[in-house]
């Protein structure tokens, strides 16, 4: 992997209709790196997540995780007609990868509005089961989910409902669970906030 790249957008555009949302985008972040995406309400920061993650597909350009080529779009059938970003005709293969896959390659992500599993416990949020699991591998799961709520102090909330929990421990608790599926690369959109400076530090 060339100078430890784990995440490149090469220019990514993603339009809806005649609204340009995203226009081209090109980024690197290396291993270990903390990059921040600044702009006001409506640029383009949670579309882009969307397209990294394989919410969105973009209308042009390029994701690749890891060294690996995963995500690939250009304008084509009415969108080849209407296009209004730049590079078109550089890309010429549509590579789809469903959010699933995306987690499964390391990404992982949290949401600008809290997405917690309503009616589960704190614990039941923080664990990841990936699919029917032995039992051993189900206590161990179990442990790991425990240790990440006390990383986020909520360890003591392990019992209640998620959805229980003050706004800001809820942020804690979608940090944990982004955590617990062991990623590579971690995006957070907009952690902070609707919290006050107390719950941001």
């Amino acid at each position: 992997m060339a100078n430890n790249v784990v995440l490149k957008l090469s220019d990514i555009t993603m339009q809806f209709g005649g609204v340009v949302a995203v226009d081209n985008l090109n980024l690197e972040v290396r291993k270990n790196e903390v990059i921040g995406l600044i702009g006001p309400n409506g640029a383009g920061k949670t579309t882009a997540f969307n397209v990294v993650t394989g919410v969105y597909e973009p209308t042009n350009g390029a994701v690749n995780i890891n060294g690996m080529r995963v995500i690939e779009n250009f304008p084509h059938g009415k969108m080849a007609e209407t296009y209004k970003g730049k590079h078109q005709g550089d890309y010429g293969q549509v590579m789809r990868l469903t959010p699933d896959r995306v987690t499964r390659l390391g990404v992982a992500r949290t949401f600008q509005n809290i997405r917690l599993f309503k009616e589960m416990s704190v614990l039941e949020n923080g664990s990841v089961f990936r699919s029917k699991t032995a039992r051993q591998e189900e206590k161990q799961m179990i442990a790991e989910a425990e240790e990440l709520l006390r990383k986020v102090e909520l360890y003591e909330n392990r019992h209640d409902l998620a959805t229980s929990l003050p706004y800001g421990k809820q942020r804690h608790l979608e940090i944990a669970r982004a955590l617990a599926t062991h990623p590579t690369i971690l995006l957070l959109d907009e952690p902070a906030a609707g919290m006050n400076p107390q719950e941001s530090d």
